[in-house]
């Protein structure tokens, strides 16, 4: 639907892992013709994206768009719960999770071109301990391999690198006791190598740890990995690129509302790609129809 919306912020996270050439540039060239009120506003710090997004709220933005990757989408997003503003996505992170799972384009042009004709549609979000998540959020060694990729400075970023850390992280990993509580069925006791539950299909660059996952069908999917072992691991990797995972040795699929996740002792969690602190006992629902989201028109989630 054209010129549906008269008013958009961007929030624009100057640090995002891929910067496509200057997208605030972009956006101007994209926007400057349309007749359409927008300005741009850059994080300084990491939880700035959130307050930035409530401000947008009070001064009655009717568009704010997170510029940048799952992290910033989460900051903007979780900003604009219970709020009226619809939330964008220009995708200018590393792996781009939701972005790429939702056929939001990775060219900042296309991609702000897009929200001109964007459907607008209610997602869920998932909710962990005290923090919410739009694509993923896990316990296990995925905790681990997100810190080490996010500390990489200055380091080249991308698919190859990620793989890599993560047979390396596992190198050194000792998997933990977890007891999972479902709602209707029984306790599971596991020592899972990753434990993630996702809203949408992947973790990004393509990775799908949950194939079937959609973000508006009020459900989250919980995807476990009990050790098959270094050859098996590496055999089977494939398959996160394949959405074969369910093939895979000591993989269970899973497909909940609510998810009770204790360990013996508090451990980080991933969450959108960003370490966070975690709990010992965690309480896992999907909120449906959370939020509204502008989204390719011709890509249904």
């Amino acid at each position: 639907m054209p010129d549906q919306f008269s008013n958009m912020r961007f929030i624009v996270n100057p640090r995002a892992g891929n910067r496509r050439g200057d997208v605030e540039t972009t956006i101007r060239q994209v926007l400057g013709g349309t007749g359409i009120v927008f300005d741009i506003i850059r994080t300084e710090h990491r939880g700035h994206a959130t307050e930035l997004a409530r401000l947008a709220a009070d001064d009655g933005i009717e568009l704010v768009v997170a510029v940048g990757g799952d992290g910033m989408l989460n900051e903007v997003g979780k900003g604009l719960l219970e709020r009226e503003p619809i939330l964008g996505l220009l995708p200018c992170g590393s792996g781009n999770g939701f972005g790429r799972s939702q056929g939001i384009s990775l060219d900042p042009k296309r991609a702000c071109s897009a929200l001109l004709q964007a459907d607008v549609r209610p997602i869920d979000v998932g909710k962990i301990g005290d923090d919410i998540f739009f694509s993923t959020a896990g316990t296990g060694l995925e905790v681990e391999v997100s810190r080490r990729y996010n500390e990489m400075q200055g380091h080249r970023h991308g698919m190859v690198t990620y793989a890599c850390l993560t047979l390396d992280t596992y190198r050194n990993y000792t998997p933990e006791p977890v007891r999972i509580a479902l709602e209707a069925e029984s306790d599971l006791q596991i020592r899972p190598i990753i434990l993630t539950v996702a809203n949408t299909a992947q973790y990004g660059y393509g990775i799908q740890i949950a194939p079937d996952a959609r973000p508006d069908d009020g459900w989250l999917d919980l995807c476990i990995v009990e050790d098959p072992g270094f050859l098996q691991l590496l055999w089977h990797s494939r398959r996160l690129l394949t959405g074969t995972i369910d093939r895979m040795p000591g993989v269970r699929m899973l497909r909940t509302r609510r998810v009770q996740i204790e360990r013996n002792n508090p451990v980080p969690l991933q969450v959108d790609g960003d370490e966070v602190p975690g709990k010992a006992v965690l309480d896992v629902c999907v909120v449906p129809a959370a939020i509204r989201m502008a989204l390719p028109s011709s890509i249904k989630p």
